[in-house]
C-alpha cells in the first residue's frame, strides 16, 4: 500500500490501477490520492461511472478525450463487477462478452493522457480484464491489514494528537472496535474528544468510551457459552438484541466463529504455524 501511495503522491502515476477487495477506506484514500494528483482540483478532467449497468462507449469516449490544460485526465470506475468471476447463466454470459469486449478494447487503447481507476469488490485473476490491467497498469488488493499495521495506524494518529498511549491499550482498542477502518477512525477521534488536555490514553477511557463490535460480542458470548457462564451469555445477548441486531444474524454470526475454530484446530493440528494459520483461516493472527 506504501508504495503505490508514495508513487502517486511523487506523481509517478499509471496509465491503469485495478484496486479491489473488502477494505472500503483503503480504496477511498486511493481515489482521493489519485484525484488530488492526476486533476489539481480541476474537476473538467474528471470523469466517474459507477454500477453494473454502465455505458461502457461512454466510459471509452472519456478515456480517449484529452486533458483540459493539463497532463493528464483522471476516469474512474467503481463497481462494475467486470473483474469478477464469470457466472455460468448463458444469458448473463453472453451479455458479459459483449460488454467485456469494450472494456478490453479500452484497456488495449488506453491512452498516455489519461489515467484509468478501476475500484472493484473482488478481481478473479483469470479474467482477460485483470491480466490486461496487471500488464499494463498497477493491480492492487486491499485487503484487511494484521493486528500489528492496525496498531501501528492508529499509534501514528494518537502521536499526530500528542497523545502517549501503551500498545496494550492499542491491543485492546482493536479487539473491542473490530478491524474495520473507518470504525477504528470513528472510536479514534471519539477517544481524542474524550480525552481532552490529558496527554496520555489509559485502558479506561478504551472501556469507557468506545462501543465493543458486534464480532466482539459475538466472540465473548461464544466464550462464555463455552465455559457455560449463563448469565454472561444472556447479557450479551439481550445487549446485542437492545442494539438492534437481529437473531438470526446473531446465530448466524456464532455460527461462523465456531465454524472458524473448528478450521484453526485442524490447521493447529496439522502443525501450521500461527501466522500460517491466520492466513488460511482468513483471520487476524491474534
Amino acid at each position: 500500500m506504501a508504495s503505490v501511495l508514495s508513487d502517486i503522491k511523487n506523481n509517478n502515476i499509471a496509465g491503469i490501477y485495478l484496486f479491489y477487495g473488502g477494505e472500503s477506506f483503503k480504496k477511498r484514500n486511493y481515489k482521493e490520492q489519485l484525484k488530488a494528483a492526476v486533476t489539481g482540483g480541476n474537476l473538467m478532467n474528471y470523469s466517474e461511472f459507477e454500477g453494473k449497468d454502465i455505458n461502457w462507449q461512454a466510459v471509452y469516449d472519456a478515456v480517449v478525450t484529452m486533458p483540459f490544460f493539463a497532463e493528464k485526465r483522471l476516469v474512474v470506475v467503481e463497481n462494475s463487477g467486470k473483474f469478477k468471476a464469470q457466472k455460468s447463466d448463458e444469458g448473463e454470459k453472453f451479455h458479459e462478452e459483449k460488454t467485456s469486449s469494450v472494456l478490453e478494447k479500452i484497456l488495449q487503447d488506453i491512452p498516455g493522457t489519461t489515467c484509468l481507476a478501476f475500484f472493484e469488490e473482488s478481481a478473479a485473476k483469470n479474467r482477460k480484464a485483470y491480466k490486461l490491467a496487471a500488464s499494463k497498469g498497477v493491480v492492487c488488493e486491499c485487503s484487511a491489514d494484521t493486528e500489528e499495521q492496525l496498531i501501528n495506524w492508529l499509534a501514528r494518529g494518537f502521536a499526530r494528537e500528542g497523545k502517549k498511549v501503551r500498545k496494550s491499550t492499542l491491543q485492546l482498542m482493536v479487539e473491542r472496535t473490530g478491524t474495520e477502518y473507518d470504525r477504528l477512525r470513528s472510536e479514534f477521534e471519539k477517544v481524542i474528544s474524550y480525552a481532552g488536555e490529558r496527554n496520555e490514553i489509559e485502558d479506561s477511557d478504551i472501556l469507557e468510551i468506545t462501543s465493543e463490535s458486534v464480532e466482539s460480542k459475538v466472540f465473548e458470548m461464544l466464550e462464555a457459552v463455552c465455559s457455560k457462564n449463563v448469565h454472561m451469555v444472556l447479557n450479551k445477548y439481550y445487549d446485542m438484541l437492545a442494539n438492534r441486531e437481529h437473531p438470526l444474524y446473531i446465530l448466524a454470526m456464532l455460527r461462523t466463529h465456531f465454524r472458524t475454530l473448528l478450521q484453526i484446530a485442524e490447521l493447529t493440528e496439522a502443525g501450521l504455524s500461527a501466522a500460517e494459520t491466520a492466513k488460511k483461516a482468513g483471520k487476524h493472527e491474534w
